[in-house]
């Protein structure tokens, strides 16, 4: 007698995984982003403790906004060409071909330049959640003028 086939894990159980090079979905890029606002925030906060003079304030704020126009391009070898949220959420900024953006500041400085813009910044989640059923799925305002798109990764293995 031939046993049945195993029953499938019931759906809140599977993992949904897209195959690296594939578009990131808009939730795993929001997740990735919240991570790096809270890696900046942190970054301003940790400055305030060290340089708590006026000026220095201004240092801080200006290492928060930084990190998040600079993040994706940072030279960083344990990063490769990912910010921390990027990262942790194993997806990546590349150019069109595919290319990283580890210090391409060009691409890198034009995508996230926007996100600093308070107002602006509303504008793109908005593009980005509206283009969902259309071509341009995936792609906000930033990604278009910088010539970017943000793909999913293979999760990396740390060596020993």
């Amino acid at each position: 007698m031939i046993p049945p086939p195993p029953k499938p894990e019931p759906a809140s159980y599977v993992e949904e995984t897209l195959p690296p090079g594939s578009l990131a979905p808009i939730n795993t890029r929001l997740l990735a982003f919240v991570i790096d606002a809270l890696v900046a925030v942190g970054i301003n906060l940790l400055l305030l403790v060290l340089l708590p003079d006026f000026l220095d304030r201004k240092v801080a704020a200006l290492a928060l906004f930084g990190y998040i126009i600079v993040r994706d391009c940072l030279p960083l070898k344990f990063l490769g060409g990912q910010s921390v949220g990027k990262k942790v959420m194993n997806i990546q900024a590349v150019t069109l071909d595919g290319k990283s953006l580890e210090g391409n500041w060009e691409p890198g400085l034009i995508r996230n330049a926007v996100l600093v813009i308070p107002f602006f910044a509303i504008v793109e989640l908005v593009v980005l959640f509206t283009r969902d059923d259309k071509p341009q799925r995936g792609y906000r305002l930033g990604d278009e003028w910088a010539k970017t798109k943000v793909i999913t990764v293979a999760p990396s293995i740390p060596t020993a």
